[in-house]
């Protein structure tokens, strides 16, 4: 069953060849379950590797090259032990590695929406050469008090906007979900947030750099 003599048929001894290569399973056991047929050779494995390597990389040249991408960075820690220990490396087996992610812009972004950093930067309050008049409105915990006790839609006679009704909604149902006991009893009296621009929900590609 396992052995099959197609070459275009073999996806569960590739897969099973991939998942030995992942573990570290020695040369030798992969080719002798090669010539039983239940998974691929080495060689097999490691031009498979090589040829989605290439592959990836193309993609993440294409994708680099629209601009219309977001990068994240994960530092960790990898224990590759090793089954054939040696005096010079028997104990130097973990590792610092870090991993990349690409996400691609989804919703229809283009490069016009993203030619926002001169205004970011004149809005944000650690901007030595903002004017004061002009900068963003700090609110503290009586703001809310204010909010909660006369609430308005947000609108232009709203001392909040927008981005401060959903802070608050926010801060609101942390509070009543997560916080003391005490604040569960009020979760169910806090209305939905409005509705500006509904963002639709699509599937958002990976690729691993």
């Amino acid at each position: 069953v396992y052995n099959g003599s197609n070459q275009k048929a073999n996806t569960l001894q590739s897969l099973l060849g991939l998942f030995l290569q992942s573990v570290h399973t020695p040369y030798k056991v992969i080719n002798n379950l090669a010539h039983l047929g239940i998974t691929i050779s080495a060689n097999t494995i490691n031009m498979a590797i090589q040829a989605l390597s290439v592959e990836s990389q193309t993609s993440l040249q294409h994708l680099g090259q629209s601009l219309l991408v977001s990068y994240a960075y994960d530092n960790f820690d990898m224990d590759l032990k090793s089954y054939i220990l040696t005096i010079e490396k028997s104990n130097d087996s973990l590792k610092h590695l870090t991993s990349g992610l690409l996400f691609l812009l989804v919703h229809g972004v283009t490069l016009d929406d993203l030619k926002c950093s001169q205004e970011l930067w004149g809005k944000l309050p650690l901007n030595p050469q903002v004017d004061d008049p002009h900068a963003p409105h700090q609110h503290a915990w009586w703001d809310l008090l204010k909010l909660l006790l006369h609430p308005e839609p947000p609108g232009s006679k709203s001392m909040l906007s927008h981005w401060d009704w959903l802070n608050a909604w926010m801060f609101l149902h942390d509070l009543c979900t997560y916080g003391p006991d005490y604040f569960h009893q009020f979760k169910s009296v806090i209305p939905p947030p409005e509705y500006i621009e509904q963002i639709p929900l699509v599937k958002t590609p990976i690729f691993a750099a």
